[in-house]
């Protein structure tokens, strides 16, 4: 072997060395909510390495998110699982508006005939489930109780540290760092970058619950009480799947109301202060299990879609061509005595 190509041998070797000790892996997805799942299925379907935790041991089993929009269908067919999310939904027609007992208006959700679906209505722990099976067909899996704690990037690679379920602490070097872990994004914080909006003054009590009424099917209802020119009361329904089930949000009655108000880092969505990354080595709490009836919690405001677009740039720079609660029963919104 003359010199010239040994050289180049040797060169191919140390290039391949390189590549290899670059990334752990291609992806990390911080954050198994829908959107999180769902770069995770499109990013492994292309082809690309990924890892996607999520610091909660197990899926909230309460109906967080419930309405699917047309063009998520649209994904989900390209995904192969709008067949099956269909079969799990509810169709959402409309909203029936209630002021003092009496309807007011009622509003269709009508979409050009072109457009090849409609609005549904999911719970969110049914679109995780569906999303989580259809990932484990590429011998994916979500690492449940596995958190992102601390991070720093520079030209080449992310470096992430991750505390495991079993307390160890674990760094890791990936290509792209998808933060799609909610409004309080750990991911978000570190890097500076704002979440617009806020929290809603009103406390809210939220609940997946059945219902005896003979309303028509599919459509959200919105009832109100007027006194003395101001809404001093107010019920949301949004249908679920199932014989008259509805996720309801309701104003806390100041019977029950908190003692003591949320503090302004569990309801703001600013740039929250946040300790330097150097000092992040404790693992922040988890959230606790749902008990009913649900607790009166802040409403948040509008919600962000950096993360969603966040993970689709990612994947064109990466060479990309529970069982529900029991039913509570009530009854129909009416005129107050």
């Amino acid at each position: 072997m003359d010199r010239p190509t040994a050289l180049w041998c040797i060169g191919k070797e140390r290039d391949s060395a390189r590549e290899a000790a670059m990334a752990d892996v291609d992806v990390l997805v911080v954050g198994a909510g829908p959107v999180g799942l769902t770069a995770a299925c499109e990013l492994r379907r292309r082809g690309v390495r990924c890892r996607i935790i999520d610091r909660l041991a197990a899926p909230q089993p309460f109906a967080e998110a419930v309405g699917i929009q047309p063009r998520t269908l649209e994904i989900w067919d390209r995904m192969g699982v709008a067949r099956e999310a269909l079969a799990a939904a509810a169709p959402l027609r409309g909203q029936l508006l209630y002021v003092n007992g009496a309807e007011q208006a009622r509003i269709e959700l009508t979409l050009p005939p072109e457009v090849p679906y409609r609005f549904a209505a999911l719970p969110q722990y049914a679109t995780e489930r569906i999303l989580a099976e259809l990932l484990a067909r590429w011998e994916t899996h979500v690492e449940r109780g596995t958190e992102l704690v601390d991070f720093e990037q520079d030209a080449d690679e992310v470096r992430a540290c991750l505390v495991l379920p079993s307390g160890a602490q674990e760094w890791i070097r990936t290509g792209f760092l998808l933060g799609c872990d909610g409004a309080h994004s750990i991911v978000r914080k570190t890097l500076g970058l704002r979440f617009e909006g806020g929290a809603f003054p009103e406390e809210y009590m939220l609940g997946d619950v059945e219902v005896d009424w003979e309303l028509p099917s599919g459509y959200a209802v919105r009832a109100m009480h007027r006194s003395d020119g101001r809404v001093d009361d107010l019920l949301v329904c949004i249908p679920l799947p199932g014989r008259n089930r509805y996720r309801m949000s309701m104003l806390v009655p100041p019977a029950l109301s908190l003692p003591q108000q949320p503090s302004a880092e569990d309801v703001l969505h600013g740039l929250e202060a946040a300790p330097p990354p150097a000092s992040r080595t404790s693992r922040p709490s988890s959230t606790g299990s749902h008990r009913s009836p649900p607790a009166p919690r802040r409403s948040a405001g509008p919600r962000s879609s950096a993360s969603a677009t966040a993970w689709w740039t990612a994947m064109e720079r990466a060479g990309c061509s529970s069982r529900e609660t029991p039913p509570i029963s009530i009854h129909p919104p009416g005129p107050r005595e």
